[in-house]
């Protein structure tokens, strides 16, 4: 099925040819079409259309490649899996075909399931916010994966290496768990939501050897992200410590985050927050879907 453009030429999604960027959980596109480019593409549309296909170069169009991808992988698998969509006015070095994508996104659906059916899990090391951080999300780390959870809580958990010096590294670690641990029980009890992913930013400086911290940095931060809401019909997985998302419909939000909330008041080894606020897009925790 063709789609038509602005210019009123037809584009065909198969005649795309598609430079991919893989990431840990999405793709990166560039599309190119044989009506956009120089000169020097000529020859290869010639190859493509014809003597008879269009003459004179149309501009490389986003809108269009977004539609021609809708088109070829289905508006849902475009949300869930494509990043960011750039178009080309030539064709990207080992560029790929629409059908090649169409498997590789096939592939990516596949693996994503851990045996249960649940979402699977990446872990990746990145800068948040100027300082180093181990982040573990869900996969894909998508709006299409929890319909209707659209309320995000984050608790941050500060670790003041001061009240932690009596303790080992691995016991900062295991009062850490412990503590998500009974949030996504409270979650997982209520069918209210699921866990998409957690944060461990480092602080400014490392733990002196034999203080009790065991590499855990001064002031480092743990941040947990949550969504919830009443499930959508297609929501059945769990979150990125095992919340599962669940089908129950119903939960008292207010009452659920409350519960949240006095848990997090028992946190002793620093500071504790918990925020909420509506986020359909899962816009904030958008940077970790890489």
């Amino acid at each position: 099925m063709s789609v038509t453009g602005q210019d009123g030429r037809s584009y065909d999604p198969d005649a795309c040819r598609i430079g991919v960027r893989a990431g840990h959980s999405i793709v990166r596109v560039t599309v190119w079409h044989p009506h956009w480019g120089p000169a020097t593409t000529a020859a290869l549309r010639a190859g493509l259309f014809g003597a008879t296909g269009t003459t004179g170069d149309a501009v490389p169009d986003l809108a269009v490649a977004r539609r021609l991808l809708e088109d070829a992988l289905g508006t849902e698998a475009v949300a869930t899996w494509i990043g960011a969509i750039e178009v080309a006015d030539h064709s990207p070095e080992h560029a790929v075909s629409m059908a090649d994508l169409r498997g590789l996104i096939e592939r990516m659906v596949t693996s994503a399931k851990d045996p249960d059916g649940n979402p699977a899990h990446t872990e990746l090391r990145m800068e948040v916010d100027g300082a180093d951080a181990v982040v573990r999300t869900i996969v894909p780390l998508a709006p299409t994966v929890a319909p209707g959870r659209d309320r995000h809580v984050a608790v941050a958990l500060h670790i003041d290496p001061f009240r932690a010096t009596e303790l080992t590294g691995a016991q900062v670690r295991s009062t850490v768990f412990a503590l998500e641990d009974a949030l996504v029980a409270t979650v997982r009890e209520n069918r209210a939501g699921l866990l998409v992913a957690v944060v461990h930013q480092d602080g400014s400086g490392s733990g002196e050897p034999g203080a009790g911290l065991d590499g855990v940095g001064r002031q480092d931060v743990v941040t947990l992200h949550f969504y919830l809401g009443a499930a959508g019909a297609a929501d059945g997985g769990s979150g990125a410590s095992g919340g599962a998302a669940g089908s129950g419909v119903g939960a008292d939000l207010d009452h659920v985050i409350n519960t949240l909330r006095a848990t997090v008041s028992a946190w002793e080894l620093g500071e504790a927050s918990l925020d909420d606020e509506a986020d359909p897009t899962w816009s904030a925790v958008q940077r970790y879907r890489v």
